[in-house]
C-alpha cells in the first residue's frame, strides 16, 4: 500500500506529536508519538541521511535550487492540497477514528530507504516503509515540530538545569521529601 500524505500535528495538553498517514484512496492510520519515539526516529532518519550523498537529495527534489526555501509545516514536495480526511471504516488498525499509542518502536535500514515497526499494544504491529526520498520529508517534519515544541532544544534544556540548581541552592539538602 502506498503512502499518499502525512500530516504531523503536536498536541500541546498531552505533550505528544500525532501522526496522521494516508494510505491509497480510502486507508488511514493514526498513531500518537512520544518524545522517546520521536527521537528515536530522529536518530534512525539521521542515519538515513547520512547514507544518501547531497547530489542524490537535491537530484529527488526536482526544480529545487540550494536558496530555496524550507517547505511549510506539514508540508512537504510540491502538491499544496489540504490533508484528507477519511472515514473512520479506513483505519488498517480497524479501531475507528481513534489514534493508538506507539508504546515502542524499531527500525531496519534497507538498501532503498528504511522501515519502521511501530508497537502497539494490545494491536499487531505496524511497518511502516519509507523510501529515502519520504524519509527525508519525514525528519524534516519531525525536525521542525521538535523544535517548535522545544522537546530537543539545548538551551531549553540548559534553562531547566540552571532553574533547578537555583531552586536546590534555595533548598537546604535533607535527602528526600514526601508529600502527601
Amino acid at each position: 500500500m502506498e503512502i499518499s500524505q502525512i500530516q504531523l500535528n503536536y498536541i500541546d495538553v498531552e505533550d505528544r506529536m500525532v501522526l496522521r498517514i494516508n494510505m491509497g484512496v480510502e486507508q488511514h492510520l493514526t498513531l500518537v508519538l512520544t518524545r522517546r519515539i520521536v527521537r528515536f526516529m530522529l536518530d534512525s532518519l539521521s542515519v538515513l541521511l547520512q547514507r544518501i550523498s547531497p547530489a542524490e537529495s537535491a537530484a529527488s527534489q526536482p526544480g529545487a535550487a540550494a536558496n530555496d526555501p524550507p517547505a511549510a509545516l506539514g508540508q512537504i514536495g510540491k502538491d499544496t492540497a489540504p490533508f484528507e480526511e477519511r472515514a473512520p471504516e479506513g483505519n488498517v488498525l480497524n479501531v475507528g477514528r481513534a489514534a493508538v499509542l506507539v508504546n515502542n518502536a524499531a527500525c531496519q535500514q534497507t538498501d532503498t530507504g528504511l522501515t519502521f515497526t511501530f508497537l502497539i499494544e494490545p494491536l499487531q504491529p505496524v511497518n511502516v516503509n519509507l523510501s529515502a526520498h519520504l524519509g527525508l520529508g519525514v525528519s524534516q517534519l519531525l525536525t521542525e515540530l521538535s523544535r517548535r515544541a522545544q522537546w530537543f532544544d539545548v538551551t531549553a534544556i540548559g534553562q531547566r538545569e540552571t532553574s533547578e540548581q537555583a531552586l536546590m541552592e534555595l533548598m537546604p539538602n535533607q535527602g528526600s521529601v514526601t508529600y502527601h
